[in-house]
């Protein structure tokens, strides 16, 4: 800030310095020629002081105010009457002096200050980076183009709440002092700090975009790395959505396509994600999903269903899993597998655990399904401490015995191994059965299925699809016989097809889940004839080849070891 206020004030010397001087021969040239006294030229010469004391700084209104009286003494007097024995001059010019003084300082504090308070507005107080309103301001090169850089650091919201603000204020700025080093090789980028730990980098292209991956790869030094502030190791890890505008576009407009690209970055956990209007309307959709989420559940067109698992050979039910399906206001159907993981980057996930877990406890209450067992979805981004301890608190309320119920995590667990494995060894404890997706497995700790006592691995749909592929065939051979060694049973879902289900048998998958078996059926109310959900959208496969002997009404069961001992016959 300094050197381009020195660089200003440069600049307007450069211009008044000539201009005061040109003013004061003119004014003098005038008095002159129109034959004017030395008290006429005292008026006039105010005027120029006046004006240069305004807007330049102390020293040269003073020197050019003492120039100006010299002019009036010694040069005016002589030029008019040839007299220059008065000296009254010499006080006019002092006092022309102690004017410009005045009114030149003055001025300069004014100016100081209107540069303070711009600073303050165009700058973030606590690290010195220019702002948002710095972004807003910008300029797009007239030939050229301007990359916007949305950076956001995964930051702990507890980091406040633990250590105090102070730490975290630490935080903000040793990660700002580390970007600020890494960009200043970068002149053509600026470094603008947002809030929190968020951050904007504009990068001007005068020629082309070369440069922005090499200042892409340079910002790679400060991801996924450990920090020590104050002694204490801190993780950080970041993720950035970044557009390119041309001019012509405006900056508001390319402030925007970023942020949509940085909200594109979280929601598919990319680490960089240039802008695209497809990302647009595909975060339109996510932000729509989420908006209407609470008020669907409100409005029943939530709802929940079923979906029978069968046993390898003999086909037998063996058990339901509880599934969700939304059925939105313009009459399009999506299942959990659809929305689920947008709820997962929101607070909205929570209400949907609640609503099905509450739909499963009022099916399983039904005298009909008297002493069934049934499984309920559990997102592993959910699996924290509370909501495992609301969760069995709300089964142990509703007086159904633990032991009906298996709690199938999917997704990405948020926790670490340790409190993800105490977590489910919790849910056991209580008598609850846990089943794991395989996908969610390999994308975790092993910990998890060597030292968690897991019952059941399901095979996930993405894999079984691909049976008559040597890849997708020896991953099914490789989870079950990983399975088998541990004593762990094995589902296989999104079975469509004969060829599926004899490759799984085949293979000695232990239950078969999936359209060529049943379709998804919403839970009856009443507990007598389920209602079974439209499924124009569903394999024609499936449609074509479902196995004759299906009973007519839902039989809730879990699937099980054989060798258990509480192993129920199915009805």
């Amino acid at each position: 800030m300094r050197s381009s206020d020195s660089y200003r004030q440069k600049s307007v010397l450069s211009f008044l310095i000539p201009a005061t001087f040109l003013v004061g021969a003119g004014v003098t040239y005038l008095v002159y020629m129109t034959g004017g006294t030395p008290s006429i030229y005292a008026n006039l010469i105010l005027i120029p002081i006046v004006l240069t004391a305004l807007f330049s700084p102390v020293w040269y209104s003073a020197l050019f105010a003492a120039l100006s009286g010299i002019a009036m003494g010694p040069l005016i007097t002589y030029l008019h009457d040839g007299d220059t024995s008065s000296w009254t001059w010499l006080i006019r010019a002092l006092i022309y002096v102690a004017v410009s003084i005045v009114i030149s300082s003055i001025s300069a504090g004014s100016r100081k200050r209107e540069r303070h308070f711009e600073h303050l507005a165009t700058h973030d107080p606590l690290t010195d980076l220019p702002n948002f309103s710095y972004i807003t301001s910008s300029k797009i090169p007239s030939s050229g183009a301007m990359s916007i850089l949305m950076l956001a650091f995964n930051e702990d919201s507890d980091i406040q709440g633990l250590f105090g603000s102070d730490f975290y204020s630490s935080i903000v700025k040793k990660i700002s002092a580390d970007l600020t080093e890494i960009l200043s090789s970068y002149p053509n980028a600026t470094l603008c700090k947002r809030n929190n730990l968020n951050y904007a980098i504009l990068v001007n292209h005068y020629s082309n975009e070369e440069s922005l991956e090499s200042i892409l790869a340079a910002l790679n030094n400060i991801n996924d790395v450990t920090i020590t502030i104050e002694g204490i190791p801190v993780y950080v890890s970041y993720k950035i959505g970044f557009t390119v505008i041309r001019p012509g576009a405006s900056i508001s407009e390319g402030i925007r396509q970023a942020n949509i690209a940085l909200r594109y970055s979280f929601l598919e956990d990319q680490h960089i994600s240039r802008y695209t209007d497809a990302m647009r309307d595909y975060y339109k959709g996510t932000v729509s999903i989420a908006s209407e989420f609470s008020s669907a559940i409100t409005k029943g067109m939530v709802q929940a269903s079923y979906q029978t698992i069968h046993k390898a050979f003999t086909h037998e039910p063996a058990g339901v899993e509880i599934l969700a399906k939304w059925i939105r206001d313009d009459g399009s159907k999506m299942t959990a597998e659809e929305f689920v993981p947008i709820l997962e980057k929101t607070s909205c996930l929570q209400k949907l655990t609640m609503f099905m877990t509450e739909e499963a406890i009022r099916y399983a209450n039904l005298p009909v399904n008297k002493g069934k067992k049934f499984s309920i979805n559990f997102s592993a981004s959910e699996l924290s401490e509370r909501s495992v301890m609301e969760f069995v608190r709300s089964v142990e309320g509703s007086g159904i015995d633990t032991s009906r119920v298996v709690v199938e995590i999917t997704g990405t667990f948020a926790e670490d191994a340790f409190m993800v494995r105490d977590n489910l060894l919790f849910l056991r404890k209580h008598g609850i059965k846990v089943a794991i997706d395989y996908l969610s497995a390999v994308s975790s700790s092993f910990i998890l299925v060597s030292d968690t006592p897991i019952d059941v691995i399901k095979i996930n749909r993405s894999i079984t699809n691909h049976t008559d592929q040597e890849r997708g065939a020896e991953m099914i051979r490789s989870i079950v016989s990983f399975a088998k060694a541990s004593g762990i049973l094995t589902i296989a879902e999104g079975i469509e097809n004969e060829s599926q289900m004899n490759f799984c048998e085949k293979a000695g998958v232990d239950y078969l889940q999936g359209y060529f078996f049943s379709v998804p059926q919403l839970l009856s109310s009443k507990g007598s004839k389920p209602e079974e959900i439209e499924t124009e959208d569903r394999p024609a496969e499936a449609k074509e080849e479902k196995p004759s002997g299906k009973p007519a009404g839902p039989i809730i069961t879990i699937v099980k070891h054989e060798d258990s001992e509480d192993t129920e016959d199915t009805e």
